[in-house]
């Protein structure tokens, strides 16, 4: 038989490896469980002493023990040397709690035990032949050892078997599974991210990474991988269930909740077994107190840890052999159907499409701005779906409503905005600035009645044989002469004139309204003029930048630079349709080869891609500061 000083155990070293003179392993047992058999007698072991001590300091509250002070590494050792040394200093109160909890469960510890078996203490024949491990010979208990030896008619034989050091766990691997742990006892979407984070974590990295930015601040992370988004989403959502379950289990202790978590997720041998020994102590001292949480038992962890080292990987000194680079080859990009916004992004930047479309590279979640116009945009959804006409409605209800609809739209995105500031401020803007709208939309009506025919209208075609689709934010339709105006809700920047805009259609950078057109025509109707309304600037009025469809291109004229208004021929259309199915014939081909990138350097500047980009164009220096 071998005696092993107990803090060999306490990281769970299984002493069984011990062997003598090379021979078969020996029986091993901890100084407690020698000791219980003289004193016939519950012998705590030094685990248990310090679960109980942490226990009594959590549960007692009239000790007034400061939670950072028992939940340091060190406490239990202190208090645990302070009740040997019948020392009534700061730990009185906790002395006599835990004097009153062994005589309630009639136990003692290793010291007392082995006063008592110095008594008259008897030990079975079969022990006379006991190899002690030199530690327990060389601490205070030395001379009370080699006394029972005597007493006990038995050989003690010291075994040296060297000093006893914290082995290196998988502190990162047991970091995981406390936030499962964490989990199981909150329930909580924070908690479920951090568990996601983790290492444990049944899933990719990557799939980790790209479920926490599918779900972004509002959604409930299990809600996404319920729908199953992305691979190993669902192993995932049903590891931490599994681990919320055992949790549940009425009377389940931390040893059980610990053996159900690992076999969900998986732990090395070394660390659960340390685990494994620390939630055992951890339940025997739960003697008076069996209710527990999650959190009592990560405090117990990590204390029990705190002199452990993280386990590192040994990687081999050699070189990988090297590899041969992969032959270039073309990028495979078919495409079933296309958008304005992807042709927009396409002559942007040929790159930047690659990225977006080819590689599906995540965005961030947004800027406020962004938000503000999405919300917008929902509001005059809602509002329109009622308020069709505007040519003798009452003004003063038409703007109650409208104020309504805003209001309402950007309480719906409130979560959405980083700050609560900057969601009031958003929403104010977003007030004022409809109140302009509706000033516009009812001298508009006055002027020339017409009909909001339909809004946020899903429009698909086929041109050149290629499907497109997109959403038409507004289509109006004169009363007077059945023509129909495509509106473009601008929230964002806009061109400052409308030939600015029509520079941007005729040099093939700009496709949105001319594919409306082309959409609305297909569909029968009469499209004779196509709007921009912008809806960014609350201090100024609402003054659309607008386009009218003629049959002749307009000869030119001393017209404004700044003028609001100009004229595109369905000559100029018909060429924005050609490019927009050239391009949609370029993308449809079976690989690519090259995606060029832009060489306007001011088409980087908010392209969520450009830190990803190594060939973007150099910005021009500026000489002086503005």
């Amino acid at each position: 038989m071998i005696l092993v000083d107990e803090r060999r155990l306490a990281y769970g070293i299984d002493p069984v490896l011990v062997r003598l003179g090379g021979g078969d392993p020996e029986a091993v047992l901890s100084p407690a469980a020698f000791l219980s058999r003289g004193s016939a007698m519950r012998v705590l072991r030094d685990g248990e002493r310090r679960a109980m001590v942490r226990r009594i300091a959590a549960t007692r509250d009239e000790l007034e023990i400061p939670a950072h002070v028992r939940r340091s590494a060190s406490f239990a050792t202190r208090a645990i040397a302070a009740i040997d040394r019948d020392d009534a200093g700061a730990f009185a109160g906790l002395i006599g709690e835990y004097h009153t909890l062994l005589a309630f469960v009639n136990a003692v510890d290793a010291g007392s035990a082995l006063r008592r078996v110095l008594g008259g203490g008897t030990f079975s024949a079969d022990e006379t032949e006991i190899a002690i491990d030199a530690l327990l010979l060389v601490d205070d208990g030395a001379f009370a050892w080699r006394r029972l030896a005597a007493l006990g008619e038995f050989t003690l034989e010291p075994v040296d078997l060297g000093p006893i050091a914290a082995p290196a766990l998988d502190l990162v691997g047991a970091s995981g599974l406390y936030a499962f742990l964490r989990y199981a006892a909150s329930e909580s979407d924070a908690d479920a991210r951090a568990a996601l984070r983790s290492k444990l974590a049944p899933i990719d990295p990557d799939d980790a990474r790209t479920l926490l930015a599918i779900a972004g601040e509002g959604a409930n992370v299990l809600d996404v991988t319920d729908a199953g988004t992305t691979g190993g989403g669902r192993e995932f959502a049903h590891a931490l269930r599994n681990v919320a379950r055992a949790y549940r289990v009425p009377d389940a202790g931390a040893s059980d909740v610990l053996a159900a978590t690992v076999a969900t997720l998986g732990l090395d041998d070394a660390t659960y077994a340390a685990l494994e020994r620390i939630a055992r102590d951890f339940d025997a001292a739960r003697i008076l107190a069996p209710a527990w949480e999650a959190g009592d038992a990560i405090d117990e962890f990590e204390a029990e840890l705190a002199g452990c080292t993280q386990r590192l990987l040994v990687f081999p000194a050699f070189p990988a052999p090297a590899v041969a680079p992969e032959p270039q080859s073309p990028v495979t990009a078919r495409r079933a159907t296309f958008s304005a916004s992807s042709l927009n992004a396409f002559a942007e930047c040929e790159r930047k499409w690659f990225y977006r479309y080819v590689c599906g590279a995540v965005e961030d979640r947004g800027s406020s701005a962004s938000f503000y116009g999405i919300a917008f945009h929902s509001a005059l959804e809602e509002f329109h779906g009622k308020h069709a006409r505007f040519d003798g409605g009452d003004p003063l209800a038409l703007g109650s409503f409208l104020d309504y609809c805003i209001v309402a739209s950007f309480d719906r995105h409130r979560t959405r905005f980083d700050a609560p500031v900057e969601f009031e401020l958003q929403k104010r803007r977003a007030r004022r600035t409809a109140k302009r709208y509706l000033t516009w939309l009812l001298e508009r009506a006055r002027k020339a009645p017409f009909e909001v025919m339909g809004c946020e209208t899903t429009t698909d075609v086929k041109l050149g044989g290629f499907a497109f689709i997109g959403f038409i934010d507004r289509i109006d339709r004169d009363d007077a002469t059945g023509a129909v105006t495509v509106v473009d809700y601008k929230t964002g920047a806009i061109a400052k004139s409308a030939g600015e805009y029509l520079a941007d259609v005729l040099d093939f950078s700009e496709f949105q309204l001319p594919f409306y057109y082309w959409a609305r025509t297909a569909a029968g109707d009469n499209v004779t003029r196509l709007s921009l309304v912008p809806l960014k600037d609350a201090l100024l009025d609402v003054d659309p930048i607008e386009l009218t469809v003629v049959r002749q291109r307009p000869q030119q004229t001393g017209r404004s630079r700044n003028a609001t208004t100009a004229s595109i021929a369905v000559s100029d259309l018909e060429r924005a349709r050609e490019r927009m199915i050239e391009i949609a014939g370029t993308l449809a081909t079976p690989t690519i080869a090259h995606y060029a990138v832009t060489t306007d350097p001011s088409a980087c500047h908010y392209c969520a891609y450009k830190n990803a980009c190594r060939d973007r164009p150099a910005v021009a220096e500026e000489r002086f500061g503005r």
